[in-house]
């Protein structure tokens, strides 16, 4: 099987300006949730676009419209507002292998994991089926701090750093570290690899036989999360005949409590 694929960046309404010599034109947050809601002229590179499918939370309109509420309405630590290019959306894709057989538990585990890594500040989540690799894309914002460099774990990491090159350094293990997050949750048990064979020279031969530890691998660790699951509902199960048992236990206690009382009007025994 093929390895993982996903990826994180941080967007403004605006964008800067100012961008290295020859480099590409950045892309705005607008122009992001343009060609996820597959608008017309912001596609071109797919041959026949087709509606993506919302399969959590707001709708890509909606969420367009809270980045502007935010960047007009955020203020920082010390109560100045935005700037105008201050990255306000996080965006981001992960994609499945083209005719792979665990898509559906693929995309289950993918949401989940980004439920866990971002949190309330996760907005949505889209799929494309329109395009070579069936994917995800996903968006979250952070409506308090309004600048999402606090959800990027790179950013996170070199914020703390004391110079360029320890930046630089500390960025790339962090986001080594979230590609290894999202290995363990959901590349693994889907039988992805965590690296593709290219970047480690692997022979034909070499990576094939890792393809079917792999596949070996994911099974074993499907089997292991359903067993944790079913042990989980048992374990829930178990607490809430507890709680119901309690719950009667105090139910019945009140009663004797009740008939243990002295009736009104009537004077208890003398001794």
């Amino acid at each position: 099987m093929p390895s993982q694929f996903v990826h994180i960046e941080c967007y403004s309404l605006t964008p800067p300006k100012k961008t290295r010599q020859n480099a590409a034109p950045k892309w705005s947050a607008g122009d992001i949730l343009a060609e996820a809601a597959r608008r017309p002229g912001a596609c071109d590179h797919v041959t026949a676009p087709l509606q993506p499918t919302l399969i959590h939370g707001a709708t890509l309109e909606q969420v367009e419209a809270e980045l502007t509420d935010i960047q007009s309405n955020a203020r920082d630590a010390v109560g100045r507002r935005l700037r105008k290019d201050a990255t306000v959306l996080l965006a981001g894709v992960a994609s499945y292998p083209s005719g792979g057989a665990d898509y559906e538990e693929w995309k289950r585990l993918t949401v989940e994991w980004l439920h866990g890594k971002f949190g309330e500040n996760l907005r949505a989540v889209v799929e494309h089926l329109d395009e070579s690799h069936p994917h995800l894309h996903f968006f979250a914002v952070d409506a308090v701090a309004g600048n999402v460099k606090g959800l990027h774990p790179g950013f996170v990491a070199a914020k703390g750093a004391p110079n360029p090159a320890l930046q630089r350094k500390a960025y790339t293990v962090a986001m080594q570290a979230f590609q290894d997050e999202y290995w363990e949750h959901v590349g693994g048990p889907t039988a992805l690899a965590r690296i593709g064979p290219r970047r480690r020279r692997l022979t034909r031969d070499e990576w094939a036989r890792e393809q079917a530890d792999l596949r070996a691998q994911a099974a074993t660790m499907q089997a292991a999360r359903a067993k944790l699951e079913d042990v989980q509902m048992r374990e829930k199960r178990l607490s809430e005949l507890a709680q119901r048992t309690l719950a009667q236990a105090e139910r019945f206690m009140q009663r004797l409590d009740a008939l243990d009382a002295p009736q009104e009007g009537h004077e208890p025994p003398a001794h």
